[in-house]
């Protein structure tokens, strides 16, 4: 071993020559733009596994000396370049999770699918300096192999021309940095995180710092994930400028290989790419897809619970985000929202929803901020205590889903800076001389409880959906941006009451013993899912493992990207035209429908396309986006269902009564707006408008608010503008 490190400057030249020739003229002739030459493990193993080893064993100067010969022949080839070397794809037995890494690792490669969480200023740092002695004007060269404190001389050195004396004292000399001889390089620190799928419940997401240096800085931002390949060290920690026993482990970034493509940290072997298109050829697909959602939680055929589960599993395969010509971009993500009183399920929908979605992340509104959802300007505890940015939720859980439980207990603050994050799917942040975009390409789960505890409305003929609104205490203009609403209650009907108790009965009877599985005397079932694709739940129908759900889920979305077919855009057309010819016949204020309904109903088509495995989404789709779209509407609202209300949070009868008010005050005022009105005049004249008085004072509070009336004495009203 220690010859073959010994040898490695001859071992990698001939390997170089041998096998990347041409990539060597191509890194040296496009040096500076190109900085690198990225050598796959597999390669260098294949032609020596001996170097190889020795190479894992040793990374640092077996890299070092990789490094010198690239550039030596480059400068014999008659290139004036200076590229580094990078290894990549490292073997399986080097991968490991952040939290698994310890002192067995150290100095040695290892390969981490991590995500980045935050980012340094980049900033040059010495490797190598000659410090002047002031006594005898000797250079003494330094090399600066510590990144984190400057390394000084302690003595002048002889071999180096020096006279033998030590720093300090009375006959000592002192050393001074000579600047113009510093040779330095880039550095950036990183803050990764494991990914979320490699965390066992309950457990905290370890975390580490990288220093990125040359080539490898400005290379990631907050939310990318990707694979760093690293070399563990060590420094040791200090306590009021004492050293301790105990050390920090620091990682050095030796290459980075990007997850450009989505989803490739769930592993998918050609035996499951098999099954998961066996499993799309079944007749009752969509239906095995929605009992998968949360067996735990029963839902009958005819249940709107049901009817939710079906817009989940839309919600998971999504639709197709495309970018047009001028840089537009068009979502693709689904977003939901669950409104409805406790304990209707919506928490465990949730949690389920976030462990089976490929990058899926969960939070609870009670305890997330607007920066812990979107991002952060933190200040940068790396160095000097600038602003730097860290990664929250919707940006760790770009190209995924974000389940955002009690999304009411948020600050309205916090809640405001979602807006951004789910039309645009970015988010930008402004602060401490910071100016910077990223994205949040992420569906969003979301659920609400009512401020009183359970909802006081009740479906019923002529409906008035602002109470509810105003019980759940959620913004209009957030509750616009959602695709679909669904409004939950706990309703008591005899015959599900009953088959729903049964369900709970037999399920909890299902479950493993935790304390059982702590003293090993049983086998935990979640292990047992890992290792099948399908189950039975307690009537014997099929279901899909969450393992097997999750591998099916990121291959349709990997590989499939339909495209609506003519007959499908008719459907779709068809239902938005109509909706639209509501409000030209009523001419009562309401909004049927608006543009944002037309493209919510084509991402749902789309990701029904997507489940079925299918470049083409076709009628059954269509008709499957428009059956879920018509159950919500009518679920939320009844037949009468009124756009204009989401985006206002008022009824088209409370609109239309703010209308009507003020051209009353303007008819009592004859236009003056310096001429009081009385109150009983007001509520005579919205009498003969079929308006209640209830009504008309809520109008009154409403234009008062948006400060279109004002009362300048009690029972007086003036018109404000």
């Amino acid at each position: 071993m220690m010859l073959a490190i010994r040898d490695s400057h001859a071992r990698w030249r001939t390997f170089l020559q041998e096998q990347f020739a041409s990539d060597l003229a191509m890194v040296a002739s496009a040096w500076p733009e190109q900085p690198s030459l990225e050598v796959p493990f597999p390669a260098l193993q294949a032609w020596d596994p001996d170097f190889a080893l020795a190479l894992i064993e040793h990374p640092r100067p077996v890299l070092r000396a990789g490094t010198d010969s690239l550039r030596t022949l480059c400068r014999e080839g008659g290139w004036e370049a200076d590229p580094n070397l990078r290894v990549t794809e490292l073997p399986q037995d080097c991968h490991r999770h952040l939290h698994d890494i310890g002192s067995d690792d150290i100095e040695r490669l290892v390969a981490s699918e991590v995500v980045v969480t935050k980012v340094s200023e980049l900033k040059p740092r010495v490797y190598h300096a000659d410090f002047r002695c002031e006594l005898c004007d000797a250079l003494i060269p330094m090399p600066q192999l510590n990144e984190l404190e400057l390394i000084e001389p302690i003595f002048c050195d002889p071999e180096h021309g020096g006279c033998d004396r030590n720093v300090g004292g009375r006959d000592g000399t002192r050393f001074e940095l000579v600047a113009e001889n510093l040779m330095m390089v880039d550095n950036q620190w990183i803050e990764i995180q494991e990914l979320p799928e490699n965390i066992t419940g309950g457990a905290q997401p370890s975390r580490a710092t990288v220093l990125a240096e040359a080539d490898l800085s400005n290379l990631v931002l907050p939310g990318m994930r990707i694979t760093a390949n690293t070399i563990p060290f060590v420094r040791t920690q200090r306590r009021r400028q004492s050293k301790t026993p105990m050390f920090d482990i620091y990682h050095t970034l030796v290459s980075v290989e990007m997850q450009n493509t989505p989803f490739t940290e769930i592993p998918i072997t050609e035996e499951d790419i098999k099954m998961i298109e066996q499993i799309s050829e079944r007749v009752d697909l969509f239906e095995l897809l929605t009992n998968s959602i949360a067996p735990s939680i029963f839902a009958t055929d005819d249940s709107k619970l049901k009817m939710v589960k079906r817009s989940l599993v839309l919600q998971l395969f999504g639709g197709v985000a495309r970018r047009q010509g001028d840089g537009n971009r068009l979502r693709g993500d689904i977003h939901i929202l669950l409104m409805g009183d406790p304990g209707v399920a919506k928490s465990q929908l949730l949690d389920f929803m976030g462990r089976v979605s490929p990058r899926g992340r969960y939070a609870s509104g009670g305890g997330v901020t607007g920066a812990g959802l979107t991002a952060a300007a933190v200040r940068d505890s790396f160095s000097d205590g600038r602003f730097t940015l860290e990664a929250g939720v919707l940006v760790l859980a770009d190209l995924g889903l974000a389940a955002i439980d009690e999304l009411d207990k948020m600050n309205k603050d916090d809640r405001s800076r979602m807006h951004e994050a789910m039309e645009q799917q970015r988010i930008h942040i402004s602060k401490g001389g910071l100016n910077a975009s990223m994205p949040t390409r992420c569906a969003i789960l979301a659920a609400s409880n009512p401020k009183e505890g359970r909802f006081t409305q009740r479906h019923q003929a002529g409906f008035d959906i602002t109470p509810m609104f105003e019980e759940v205490d959620l913004p209009p203009a957030l509750m616009s941006r959602f695709d679909i609403i669904w409004l939950l209650r706990d309703d008591a009907r005899a015959e599900d009451d009953r088959r729903i108790a049964h369900h709970i009965i037999e399920n909890r009877s299902v479950g493993v013993s935790e304390q059982l599985l702590e003293r090993g005397q049983e086998v935990d079932p979640r292990k047992v899912e890992k290792e099948q694709h399908m189950k039975k739940d307690s009537t014997g129908a099929d279901l899909l493992t969450i393992p097997m759900f999750q591998k099916y889920v990121a291959y349709a979305k990997r590989q499939f990207h339909p495209v609506l077919t003519a007959e499908a855009k008719k459907i779709l057309l068809d239902y938005y035209l109509e909706a639209r010819a509501k409000i030209s016949e009523d001419d009562d204020g309401t909004v049927a429908a608006t543009p944002r309904a037309l493209e919510a109903l084509i991402r749902l088509a789309e990701a029904s396309a997507r489940s079925r495995l299918s470049d083409e989404a076709e009628e059954m789709d269509a008709e499957l986006a428009k059956a879920i779209y018509r159950n919500w509407r009518y679920e939320l609202m009844g037949d009468d269902f009124d756009e204009g209300a989401l985006l206002t949070g008022r009824s088209a009868k409370r609109r239309a009564a703010d209308r009507v008010l003020k051209d009353v005050m303007k008819k009592l005022s004859k236009g003056h707006i310096d001429v009081d009105v009385a109150e009983t005049e007001i509520f005579n004249e919205m009498a003969e408008q079929k308006f209640s008085q209830e009504e008309t004072e809520r109008a009154l509070s409403q234009l008062s608010q948006i400060g279109v009336v004002y009362n300048p004495s009690s029972d007086r009203w003036r018109l404000a503008r």
